[in-house]
């Protein structure tokens, strides 16, 4: 009786079939960055891609059926959408072409959205850069690029994304300029995003890491790392000292200081100042705080020993200690006679004129004498 049950149940799977097996289908999105850091993009290859007739055009005809898994590049979702609304390219000349508006980019947006729907996200590290590259020279910096591009693609896509993994293969290390640029832009941003914690600090943060995309040709590497570093010099600048050149007449001064926020963030900072040589010396100032978009004049006391010429060296300093910003050398003229220097002249005077009465005593009684 078992063994005529056993073969029923095999003739029942012969005729209806096995189940069926979907496999995970894998779908990547991402591209090397064709953007600058001021928005503009170096060629009009994205839009041209998404074209009906573009490589990534007709990608939702091919997705396959079953479970899907998406790894995405919210570096490269964000520049899609930025098409949508209008944007700037340069032509071969390098001359700006402006379109008003690319509507493709967002129906091919929203198509993403339709057919991904369901399906597990996972975020790809934003720019898609070398990952080995990251793992050597700045994984602290790695661990806050997988954070916000996992926050990022969530806001972008409306769902539930899984943070980056080792998704991305490095098949070769990023161009050298990148490699050469990376490490100062590195130190410069995040000493910047320590202090000022608005969208476009932040953007350039994670900006500069798409500059480390092994795929990125070696023209189009140069130009964008080259934009992004001067962004973050700019970005550097923002919070500064003004400049000046003073005349000191009087042995004691306050010295007016403008330090300048352009930053859309109050800020806090401190000031170091130091002196080429000891003709003067400077008070202690308090922690400065700068409203947005505004500047602050404060008053360095200073207490001048000796005539002459000196240079105040003025360094902005982070809360905790960092520097950020160039260092600004004010010229000092000064063109005073010190209270040191008074006394020491009044004490050579009565010096000289004690000496004189003694010498005029000296002959009086000479004279009494001859006599």
């Amino acid at each position: 009786m078992r063994r005529l049950f056993s073969i029923f149940v095999a003739a029942l799977f012969i005729v209806l079939g096995t189940p069926a097996v979907h496999a995970n289908t894998l779908i990547t999105l991402t591209a090397p960055t064709t953007r600058l850091a001021d928005g503009r993009f170096i060629n009009n290859n994205l839009a041209l891609s998404l074209s009906p007739d573009g490589e990534l055009g007709g990608l939702f005809l091919n997705t396959g059926s079953g479970e899907r898994t998406w790894l995405i590049d919210p570096a490269f979702i964000e520049e899609v959408l930025d098409l949508a609304d209008g944007y700037v390219y340069l032509d071969a000349e390098g001359e700006e072409v402006t379109v008003e508006s690319f509507d493709i980019a967002q129906q091919w947006f929203n198509l993403l959205m339709l057919r991904s729907r369901g399906d597990r996200i996972v975020a790809i590290t934003y720019g898609a850069p070398s990952l080995s590259y990251l793992k050597r020279y700045a994984p602290g910096e790695l661990g806050v690029y997988n954070r916000i591009s996992q926050q990022r693609l969530q806001t972008l896509m409306g769902v539930e994304v899984s943070p980056p993994g080792d998704t991305v293969l490095d098949t070769k290390s990023p161009a050298l300029v990148a490699r050469n640029s990376y490490t100062p832009m590195r130190k410069i941003i995040r000493v910047v995003n320590d202090l000022v914690t608005t969208p476009d600090v932040e953007s350039l943060r994670l900006g500069i890491a798409k500059t480390l995309n092994p795929k990125l040709k070696s023209d189009n590497a140069v130009a964008i790392t080259r934009s992004y570093f001067a962004a973050v010099k700019e970005a550097q600048n923002k919070i500064r000292v003004s400049p000046g050149n003073y005349t000191i007449t009087t042995a004691n001064y306050d010295l007016p200081v403008t330090v300048i926020n352009d930053f859309a963030q109050e800020v806090s900072v401190d000031l170091e100042i130091t002196t080429t040589n000891s003709r003067v010396i400077t008070g202690a100032v308090p922690r400065i705080t700068v409203p947005a978009n505004s500047q602050t004049q404060i008053a360095v006391p200073l207490e001048v020993i000796a005539s002459g010429e000196t240079v105040l060296r003025l360094q902005l300093l982070t809360p905790g200690g960092s520097s950020i910003g160039v260092e600004e050398r004010i010229p000092l003229r000064l063109a005073v006679i010190s209270p040191i220097t008074t006394w020491f002249t009044t004490g050579m005077a009565i010096i000289l004129l004690l000496a004189a009465v003694i010498q005029s005593v000296r002959r009086v009684r000479r004279r009494k004498q001859g006599e």
